[in-house]
This record gives structure tokens, C-alpha cells and sequence, in this order.
């Protein structure tokens, strides 16, 4: 089978994207060309008359993007292909959502979706799922950064790491970091370490540093969070192991995505720190835990598995 991928250069898109399609080759014979939307300029107009191989509309099986300025181009095989590939929009498209095939979205957009025939939906994001048990040695600090949803104190922050480390100083903890981190939040994040000396800052732009996020992720028996990215919350979840949250002042509980998170832990689908009187103007820190019974978060299997079935009519 062959598929097209239409890609926007976006780690959050196309990360989803790839998730998707590793699980559909679980069960299919795959191969994938990539086109990459490039910003408009004279140049890109030029090197995209090279791409004509793409305008063979009847190679591909399915053709699939993620991302405001993949849609036009995924829309663009609508036309003029024999083979009608099955055309296939990762979240909600910002254009023509009644000419895809099929939407994969999850369902804290359902509200921008009206006729919901195409529609796949999903709970968070996708991520890769992992059913291995996880290294009791090992644990794990997943940090964003300034963003719309959350407000980011990194005093807050670091204090709440450094009580989760004090839980649990028998581990080797992984501390990552992101491209939205603050450089005053990182160099809190280094203070830490120079404390503790079985703490390891794995910096996103340190390609020096062999620490797989993902590989991480799926042997770390402890997790902290930050919620300020759905991603991040759902691929802690798609694992096995224990996932805290940092307590955050949300900037509007309107927000969806305040609502799903403020749902996981009502569902006590994922545990958090809790900040609690004390005496009056001294507060303390708990852990709230997650319900141990609850499965590994497998959004994708169940994707992947109405996708072929599309594929497959």
C-alpha cells in the first residue's frame, strides 16, 4: 500500500502523524512518500515544479497531513485520480471538512465538527502506546514552558520537583526539557541537578546526550508532567507506570484544554500534586494517585483499526 504524507515541518503534527502510521504497519505493507509544505517564496514556487512525481495522482493508496497548510495539498488528490486514494486529515481541518474521507480528532474539538459521519474521534492526542513494565530505578520529569493554557511559575515548578526527588532519592531521575522552557526555568532545572546528584537534564537541543524521550517515557516508573501540553500528558498515560501532574494555576477553566485535564483527574485517570493548608499562610505538598487499575492509554490501536477498515471497503 502506498501512502502519501504531507507534512508541515511541526514536531506536534507530524509526531501524531508518524504514531498513526507505525500502528497501521503493524497490519499492512507500507510504503510512504513524503511531501513537505514549504513557505511561499519564488524559490519554493521553482523546486516545487521537481516535485512532479506527486502529481501522479493514482500512486497512492491514502494520502495524509497534519496541519492548517497541509490541507489545501491533501485536498489537491480530491480531483482528477482514478484511484480515488482514501484521503485522511490528522485533527480537525481548518478547511472543507466535509471533502476528506476521513478525520481522525480528538474529542475535545468535536465542538468544531458539526456532521460527524467522517469522523474519528479520540480522547487527548495520539501517542505511541507501551505495555513493558517499567524500571523501578528509574524516573522521569517532562517539562513545557510558557504557554495559553497554564500559568508557568517556575519557583512553583522547581519546588514541586524537588519534593517529588525527595519521595523518591533511590531513583535516577530524567529530566527533560523543551523548546518553550524558560532559560530562568532551566537554570532552576540545573540547580536541581547540581543538588541531586542521580539526576540527569536531557536538553532538547543537546544532541550529545544518547536519552531517547520515548524510550524514557516507557521505562520510567514514575512520571511528572507538566500539563500545559495535551501531547506530553497522553504519551506519559499511553505507558505503563505512575503519572503525576504539577499543580498550575489554570488561565481560564474555560479552556479545553483545562477541561480534559481538570476530566483526567476527576476520573482519577492520572495522579497530581496537591497543595493543602497547613497553618494559616503555610501550605504543604501531597500526592494524589492515579486509580492503579486503569489501563495503559491505547488511543491509536483503536484509530488504526477504523482506518483500515476504511482502507479495507
Amino acid at each position: 500500500m502506498n501512502i502519501l504524507w504531507i507534512k508541515d515541518g511541526k514536531i506536534g503534527h507530524e509526531k501524531q502523524v508518524k504514531i498513526l502510521l507505525d500502528e497501521l504497519k503493524k497490519s499492512l505493507e507500507i510504503t510512504i512518500s513524503e511531501f513537505i509544505i514549504q513557505p511561499f517564496s519564488v524559490k519554493n514556487f521553482i523546486l516545487s515544479f521537481f516535485n512532479r512525481h506527486l502529481e501522479n495522482k493514482d500512486n497512492f493508496d491514502m494520502v495524509i497531513g497534519a496541519g492548517h497548510s497541509t490541507y489545501m495539498k491533501v485536498l489537491s488528490f480530491k480531483k482528477d485520480s482514478q484511484s480515488k486514494p482514501l484521503l485522511v486529515s490528522v485533527l480537525v481541518p481548518s478547511i472543507s471538512k466535509n471533502k476528506f474521507d476521513l478525520i481522525c480528532a480528538p474529542s475535545h474539538d468535536s465542538y468544531k465538527i458539526k456532521n460527524t459521519s467522517n469522523v474519528i474521534f479520540y480522547e487527548g492526542s495520539l501517542a505511541k502506546v507501551s505495555h513493558v513494565d517499567p524500571n523501578i530505578d528509574i524516573g522521569m520529569v517532562a517539562i513545557g514552558g510558557i504557554n495559553k493554557h497554564y500559568v508557568f511559575d517556575e519557583a512553583h515548578i522547581s519546588k514541586q520537583i524537588e519534593y517529588m526527588l525527595s519521595i523518591h532519592p533511590s531513583k535516577t531521575w530524567y529530566i527533560f526539557n523543551s523548546r518553550r522552557t524558560s532559560q530562568l526555568m532551566n537554570d532552576k532545572l540545573q540547580k536541581i541537578a547540581d543538588k541531586n546528584k542521580k539526576t540527569v537534564i536531557v536538553s532538547y537541543d543537546n544532541k550529545e546526550l544518547n536519552f531517547s524521550f520515548d524510550d524514557t517515557l516507557s521505562s520510567a516508573s514514575v512520571k511528572l508532567i507538566s500539563q500545559d501540553s495535551v501531547n506530553m500528558v497522553y504519551e506519559a498515560l499511553s505507558s505503563k507506570g505512575e503519572t503525576y501532574i504539577f499543580d498550575m494555576d489554570s488561565k481560564n477553566k474555560n479552556n479545553k484544554v483545562v477541561k480534559q485535564v481538570n476530566k483526567l483527574v476527576k476520573n482519577k485517570q492520572i495522579g497530581f500534586i496537591e497543595y493543602s493548608d497547613l497553618t494559616p499562610g503555610l501550605k504543604k505538598m501531597n500526592l494524589q494517585t492515579q486509580n492503579k487499575f486503569n489501563e495503559v492509554h491505547a488511543e491509536v490501536e483503536k484509530v488504526a483499526y477504523k482506518v483500515l477498515q476504511k482502507l479495507q471497503q
